[in-house]
C-alpha cells in the first residue's frame, strides 16, 4: 500500500472515530478541561488547549494544641499541667494558578487511548486501577502524579505528558 493511501485510510478512521460518542469519563474530562482551538495570541499553533486551576503549593506544619488547659491554685501555681497534643496542619504557601497548556483533542481521547494511557501509567507504578478506558478518578490521580514532578499539578493530561508516555507522536520541532 502506498503512503498516500495509508494516510487517507488513517484520516478516514480518525474521522469516523470522532463521530462516535466515546466514553462518559473522557467526555466529562474534556468538558472540565475547557479544550478549544488555540485562538489566544500566546498559545500559537493548531491543536487543543486546556486551562486548569493548579493548586496552590502547600506545606505541612506541626502545631501544638491545648486539649485541657493547666489548672492553677489561688496563688497562680500550676496544680495540674496542661494536656497538649501535636497535630499536623496544611498551610498554603502560594496562590492557586490558572494555567493554559496544550492537550490531546477530545476526539483523540477515546477508550483505546485512555486504556493505553492507563497501561503506560501502570508500567511506571502510578496506576493500579482497572484498565477500563474511562478517565476515572484513579486515572486522573495517576496523571497528576506523572505530571507533578514536571511542574504541572493537574489531572488533565497535557500534550507533553502524552508525548512522553508514547501516546502521541512528537512533532518535528521536538527534534
Amino acid at each position: 500500500m502506498t503512503r498516500p493511501y495509508a494516510a487517507l485510510i488513517l484520516l478516514a478512521a480518525l474521522a469516523l472515530g470522532a463521530c462516535q460518542s466515546g466514553q462518559p469519563g473522557a467526555q466529562d474530562m474534556a468538558q472540565r478541561a475547557d479544550t478549544r482551538p488555540a485562538t489566544l495570541a500566546n498559545a500559537g499553533g493548531d491543536g487543543c488547549w486546556a486551562t486548569d486551576d493548579i493548586p496552590a503549593p502547600s506545606e505541612t506544619i506541626m502545631e501544638e494544641v491545648i486539649i485541657t488547659p493547666a489548672r492553677t491554685d489561688a496563688q497562680g501555681q500550676v496544680v495540674e499541667p496542661a494536656e497538649v497534643a501535636w497535630r499536623e496542619r496544611t498551610v498554603e504557601t502560594g496562590e492557586t494558578e490558572e494555567r493554559l497548556f496544550a492537550v490531546p483533542c477530545p476526539e483523540q481521547m477515546d477508550a483505546d487511548f485512555i486504556k493505553a494511557l492507563q497501561r503506560a501509567l501502570a508500567v511506571r507504578g502510578l496506576f493500579d486501577g482497572s484498565v477500563n478506558g474511562e478517565m476515572d478518578s484513579a486515572t486522573q490521580d495517576a496523571v497528576r502524579a506523572f505530571q507533578r514532578p514536571q511542574g504541572l499539578n493537574s489531572a488533565i493530561l497535557s500534550l507533553d505528558a502524552a508525548q512522553q508516555l508514547g501516546l502521541v507522536a512528537m512533532g518535528r520541532a521536538a527534534f
